[in-house]
């Protein structure tokens, strides 16, 4: 038998502590909270939450990005609870699907909005205000928790087959922060005011832009409205440094009005969640002075896997491995790609997720007994090492950075009576990326029309889910054993 390990106890909100008690954490609008007023409102509703919930239990989290949101999310993980952060525009239908999955002990909003959505579903529902009081300056320590406790749990329809919940840990969330601090040391050289062009319910937001942040004792700018405009402001008005934001956003700001003199103060620029098209680059560059740098992850990467910051990679490529990861390029024989060659990316790393919640067979898909996580996604790189995305081997659509899964809004468009088969793909775009375009086969005797479909489907999904257009055909393509071929629906690639 050999030597047995000790392993250590954590708790990810270890990494937030440590800085000086009256440097500003956030500014939202008017508001904004320290250092000192964020630790002491956490140890409030962390008391509070221990003497309601115990250590392994799970909330929801519904609200806007505010600060409230954020301490109540800190809270949580510092209290031990694992957390399922969910943004109110979301229907009411995903909420309950939510609920089903992670089985939560409560739901908790942070704002009015949430809380009307909050009180017709069907779990136990806290108003976040409830948890705090009155500032009484004592600090406490974070529960201590096994490594691989439970602390993110985020919807993803990523590399599995269907929409699921990916088990970030806090292990896992600790390893991120501290590779995208080791991959961009400029981050850490002197204060920093962070904007971050996500909303806090998607990883790329409450990670790589907040945690990260916060992290290293910067600022951080919340901006519940993400149009160019309000963005640039609170750009301006802040003097930001590090501005990072989805390809959606950047390409809004390549066709604007906006003041180049509003972007002056930015000195890293980040663009992350999806490709970015090289042509708005240039154009950020030669209006703005601003060099858009790309990363590379996903939600079972806690998030990040890639980065460009600090190397000359092109515009284009999502640069190397972050410190700490471990990638190959496997091709259709399972060996390595040649250089030049497109491969899907494998990963490894303290980074790769702990797996789908309540589905070991849905895990076991993606990691291998190897521990590599199979992405779906591929890729080539170059002669100095650069990796530049250039597809997916699985159907999913990103939209802005987020990823829609056709299964799951075809399921939602033949539950409506009109429809007898339906067969949804993404369609290159040039703001979003890709949009959802949905093909689908009248019932017998029905009439199909896009504005009920659409309607039927905006009370069941996520807005970003909504086919954008609607193509009624009489059949769909099908393979030989009668499942739909998704590929020769799609338009070809290139925008």
């Amino acid at each position: 038998m050999g030597e047995r390990t000790t392993v250590r106890i954590v708790n990810v909100v270890e990494l937030f502590a440590g800085h000086e008690r009256d440097d500003v954490a956030f500014v939202c609008g008017e508001a904004h909270q320290t250092y000192g007023g964020l630790s002491g409102q956490m140890t409030l509703a962390r008391t509070q939450l221990l003497s309601r919930y115990s250590v392994g239990d799970t909330v929801l989290i519904l609200g806007e990005s505010s600060i409230a949101f954020i301490e109540t999310l800190f809270a949580a993980l510092s209290a031990g609870i694992s957390v399922v952060p969910m943004h109110p525009r979301y229907p009411r239908g995903e909420i309950e699907r939510a609920i089903e999955l992670a089985r939560p002990v409560a739901v908790i909003s942070t704002d009015s909005a949430s809380a009307t959505l909050a009180s017709a579903v069907s779990a136990p529902h806290v108003i976040g205000s409830e948890l705090f009081g009155p500032p009484s300056g004592d600090v406490a320590a974070p529960v201590d928790c096994e490594p691989d406790h439970p602390a993110l749990l985020m919807f993803t329809s990523g590399t599995a087959s269907s929409p699921r919940i990916a088990v970030l840990s806090h292990r896992n969330i600790a390893a991120s922060i501290r590779q995208s601090i080791a991959s961009a040391p400029m981050i850490s050289d002197g204060p920093h005011t962070t904007l971050g062009v996500m909303p806090l319910t998607h990883v790329l937001g409450i990670v790589s832009v907040v945690a990260v942040a916060v992290a290293v004792g910067a600022t951080v700018v919340l901006v519940p409205d993400v149009d160019v405009g309000s963005v640039a402001a609170a750009v301006a008005a802040n003097k930001v440094t590090l501005l990072v934001a989805p390809p959606v956003f950047w390409y809004r700001l390549s066709t604007s009005d906006v003041d180049a003199g509003s972007m002056a103060s930015v000195r890293l620029a980040l663009s992350g969640s999806a490709p970015l098209s090289g042509s708005v680059a240039v154009a950020l560059n030669d209006r703005y002075s601003l060099k858009l740098r790309q990363g590379y992850g996903l939600t079972e990467a806690s998030p990040g896997l890639t980065s460009a910051v600090g190397t000359e990679a092109p515009a284009t490529s999502v640069g190397r491995p972050l410190p700490g990861v471990t990638l190959r390029l496997v091709d259709e024989f399972g060996d390595d790609a040649l250089v030049g060659d497109v491969g899907e990316i494998w990963a490894r790393g303290d980074n790769v997720f702990a797996g789908y919640l309540h589905d070991e067979d849905a895990t076991a898909e993606v990691v291998d007994s190897d521990g590599w996580l199979h992405t779906g996604d591929l890729a080539v790189v170059d002669e100095s090492g650069f990796l530049f995305i250039v597809g997916r081997n699985k159907d999913q659509i990103i939209v802005s950075g987020f990823n829609v899964h056709p299964s799951e809004v075809e399921e939602r468009l033949v539950g409506h009576h009109s429809v007898e088969a339906a067969a949804v793909v993404g369609e290159p775009d040039r703001e979003y990326g890709e949009v959802v375009v949905a093909y689908v086969v009248a019932a017998p005797g029905a009439l199909v029309e896009a504005d009920v479909l659409e309607a039927h489907c905006r009370t069941r999904l996520a807005g970003y889910k909504v086919p954008g257009r609607f193509e009624v055909v009489e059949e769909l393509p099908r393979g030989a054993t009668g499942k739909i071929r998704r590929r020769a629906l799609r338009a070809p690639a290139g925008l």
